[in-house]
């Protein structure tokens, strides 16, 4: 896992639409709670490496994510992540997750996909300054190999995020749903670098920073709650697979 690619809150959320996202990532500072490493998974055609979480904000510790599970090729998790205020409080859980992705069975990771959902609530008395908000960011791709053939030096393709909130003013809401997702083209970013390639990456590392905040006044509330997130890899057989495939069909051709 390359040093660039572990990044702090701040430069994670970059871009983040939300301007008050940025400013409590702003707060956050650098990781304060030692990682945990979960190992390797391996799917029918994308292998999940040195799959690692940190948490980076003051008062949180791993996990936050917790231990993932496969299902196909997408990995799973089942998250304790949440922040909650009152009083005038302000709370910011922010977390981070470092994977190497591999791509096997001749195929190649052409979209990477992140999910998550959960709820939140908004109480008491106040304004739209009572709020909650949630943020997403592929804050670091590296690709380490294309078609098969290892890169000469990793090349980092641009980073995306998404974001949420919701506030007071439309009034109060007790255990509303929430859910965010970002879906990234890994092809079309490999294009806007100058990359060369045939069927995709075959391996990258990614960087995914998440966030939760909750916001509050002296008589009010404010507390969200992530209750699922999940990375999926949506890949695709690469030219030279599909050489193959075509040499064989021909085969078969000819012995019928």
């Amino acid at each position: 896992m390359s040093e660039a690619s572990r990044l702090r809150p701040a430069q994670a959320l970059a871009g983040c639409a939300v301007l008050i996202c940025a400013l409590l990532l702003a707060l956050a500072g650098p990781s304060f709670a030692a990682s945990v490493n979960y190992g390797d998974f391996a799917g029918p055609t994308v292998m999940y490496l040195d799959v690692t979480e940190t948490a980076n904000t003051p008062g949180d510790s791993p996990p936050l994510f917790g231990p993932p599970s496969l299902n196909g090729d997408q990995l799973e998790f089942d998250p304790t992540f949440s922040a909650s205020a009152g009083g005038g409080a302000i709370d910011l859980t922010d977390g981070q997750l470092n994977v190497t992705l591999m791509a096997t069975q001749g195929a190649a990771l052409t979209v990477i996909q992140v999910s998550e959902s959960g709820t939140y609530s908004l109480g008491g008395v106040g304004s739209a300054a009572t709020q909650i908000g949630y943020g997403l960011s592929l804050a670091s791709v590296t690709v380490l190999e294309v078609d098969g053939i290892a890169l000469v030096a990793p090349v980092a393709l641009a980073a995306a995020s998404v974001s949420g909130t919701d506030d007071l003013s439309q009034g109060t809401d007790g255990m509303t749903p929430w859910s965010l997702g970002l879906t990234y083209d890994v092809n079309a970013a490999l294009t806007v670098a100058g990359v060369e390639f045939k069927g995709g990456a075959t391996k990258l590392e990614i960087a995914l920073d998440d966030m939760l905040f909750a916001i509050s006044e002296v008589e009010s509330t404010a507390a969200i709650q992530k209750g699922r997130f999940t990375i999926d890899i949506v890949p695709e057989p690469t030219g030279l697979a599909l050489v193959g495939l075509g040499v064989l069909l021909g085969a078969l051709r000819r012995r019928a």
